[in-house]
């Protein structure tokens, strides 16, 4: 629940963040942006997503076996490790920087690319004190720097950006130059400063990562990882530096693997999609441009660029909003690992059962209703957040698929936590690779369909985490048992069902009297309302569910008093 409310938070300031920036640097500058993050998410996760969940494991299993001493070595060992991956990532990204932009192709991307290389040391370096922290099952520092993260982001980047907009604007306004440049045409003027915004906003999160780092160390150093020195000093002699490594290594590579499956998608669209686009561009460009109309401008048709603005209108309007609803279950992917990985190392089976129903419960209880509300509100939420242009009449209908395909993003992220966590570490790669082949194939076959180019995408990730999802959930329940899955998926459907089509009535009604933009979220409480109701007449919410919350015991005994508890 701390993780959470700490993401809520973050994602909340990050829209603050992203929206004026995709409407500040419009579609072909966000897509720099994009392409820019996609590469970064692709380092970063291998450089950091299976160690920090290694150290997390560890130092969980360690605490139930009262060795403090090795978990102080472990984080000695893998604050060194993250520091020399990080920093040969880093170089790598400055260095390689180039390469990826043309392999996307999207060479603009460059700078960007450089601007946001100093994130990944900081990152890595943050991962081996979250990794610890959550392995004690203290969630307050992740969640705390994530929102320092957060705000710094939103400052530095918006601010660097809008500085650099406003400043190369009015040089070319007064000289014709950018940063002391001629160009030929104020279309590729508008494009050079794209790319230097784009690369300014970038380097605002470079800020914000060494903010959360630079809090991470301070508290370290304030109140350490809270265990007495008594404690300490009674424990088991520690295990040898070299094994400890090796086990972090051998833990870690594997779930690095399977958590690349919650990102590969983006990685596999920033590979395939805009070249794919460009093939289309060339060998039939009218009749991809007459599936949109008057909404192409026509300095991108000029600028030979309308793969990237296609692009930037799908990863800027429909991914921002779609990406939400993974996010908000990632604290629980984050906390059921070491939760279920101490009960798993007891011998617990019927508790290992529980936490596992727990986790999986709230996770549909979660994305459900959001994925099918999206879905249903596409365009209004559109028009909400970004307001009513080219990019947002494209991005529509594309959030429309992307929501329901998010529901299983969401779900992936979390079971592959509780495969890890019961010993299943390579599992997820099988998966992953798996569903890889689909999205890849379905990408290259679909998107190079003149008719369908873009509009492809979000199916083939619908399919490629759906199928995903369910082979996740057999090979959990033959490795635990019985999980009640049909109770767990069917009450919050329902629900989530009765949400949507009461939010879209809703909608539908408004729409007869207001032009508004913000009656949607008129139809979002609606929708919200009747979706808690039903959870209680359905009793999709369990006692032990409550008893999480502030106040959670009184609150069990209101609802158990009128049955509305299952």
């Amino acid at each position: 629940m701390i993780l959470m409310i700490g993401t809520m938070v973050v994602k909340i300031v990050s829209m603050i963040f992203k929206i004026p920036i995709s409407n500040m640097l419009g579609g072909t500058g966000y897509s720099y942006f994009t392409n820019a993050y996609e590469i970064f998410n692709l380092i970063s996760t291998i450089a950091t997503a299976g160690f920090p969940v290694a150290v997390s494991k560890m130092v969980s299993e360690n605490c139930v076996a009262g060795r403090y001493r090795d978990n102080r070595r472990i984080f000695r060992i893998s604050r060194l490790f993250f520091l020399i991956t990080g920093f040969i990532c880093m170089v790598v990204m400055i260095l390689g920087a180039g390469t990826f932009a043309n392999m996307i192709p999207n060479p603009g991307a460059k700078f960007s690319i450089i601007c946001l290389a100093p994130a990944v040391l900081t990152c890595c370096l943050m991962s081996a004190y979250r990794g610890y922290y959550q392995g004690m099952q203290n969630m307050y520092p992740t969640s705390i720097s994530q929102i320092i993260e957060a705000v710094t982001k939103m400052i530095f980047g918006l601010g660097l950006s809008w500085a650099v907009l406003h400043f190369t604007g009015e040089e070319y306004a007064q000289y014709g130059t950018v940063l002391g440049v001629s160009y030929p045409s104020q279309a590729q003027a508008q494009a050079a400063i794209a790319q230097l915004a784009s690369g300014a906003a970038v380097l605002g999160v470079s800020f914000s990562t060494a903010a959360g780092l630079l809090y991470l160390m301070i508290r370290w150093r304030k109140k350490g990882d809270g265990v007495s020195d008594s404690l300490v000093v009674d424990s088991p002699a520690p295990e040898s530096s070299s094994r400890l490594l090796k086990s972090i290594v051998m833990i870690g590579i594997p779930v690095c693997m399977g958590s690349l499956a919650v990102s590969f998608s983006g990685v596999i669209d920033l590979m395939t999609v805009t070249g794919r686009l460009a093939d289309v561009m060339q060998t039939a460009p009218q009749t991809l441009l007459d599936c949109y109309g008057g909404n192409i401008p026509q300095a991108e048709i000029i600028n030979e660029s309308v793969h990237n603005y296609l692009y930037g209108a799908y990863s800027g309007k429909a991914g921002v909003i779609g990406n939400l609803i993974p996010a908000l279950t990632t604290g629980l992917a984050v906390s059921a690992l070491p939760a279920v990985a101490e009960s798993y190392a007891r011998g617990s089976r019927l508790r290992t059962q529980r936490s596992i129903q727990m986790v999986l419960r709230i996770t549909t209880m979660i994305c459900i209703p959001a994925g099918l509300g999206i879905s249903a509100l596409a365009l209004p939420v559109c028009q909400l957040f970004f307001g009513y242009n080219s990019e947002v009449a494209i991005g529509a209908p594309l959030l429309e698929v992307l929501g329901i395909a998010s529901i299983f993003i969401a779900l992936t992220g979390t079971i592959n936590s509780l495969l890890q966590a019961v010993g299943k570490v390579t599992l997820p790669v099988k998966l992953m690779v798996i569903g890889s082949i689909i999205k890849l194939t379905m990408n290259y076959v679909l998107v190079g369909i003149p008719e369908l180019n873009i509009q492809a995408v979000p199916y083939s990730t619908l399919v490629c985490y759906l199928v995903i999802t369910i082979l996740s959930l057999r090979a959990l329940r033959s490795s635990i048992g019985e999980l009640g899955l049909f109770s767990i998926f069917a009450k919050p459907l329902l629900a989530g069902a009765l949400c949507a089509a009461v939010a879209r009535l809703v909608q539908n009604l408004l729409m007869t009297v207001t032009a508004s933009r913000f009656a949607v979220l008129v139809s979002v409480a609606c929708g919200a309302v009747v979706y808690l109701l039903a959870l209680f007449l359905l009793k999709a919410i369990k006692k032990e569910d409550i008893m999480m919350l502030p106040k959670g015991e009184k609150m069990a005994k209101i609802l158990e008093k009128y049955s509305l508890l299952g």
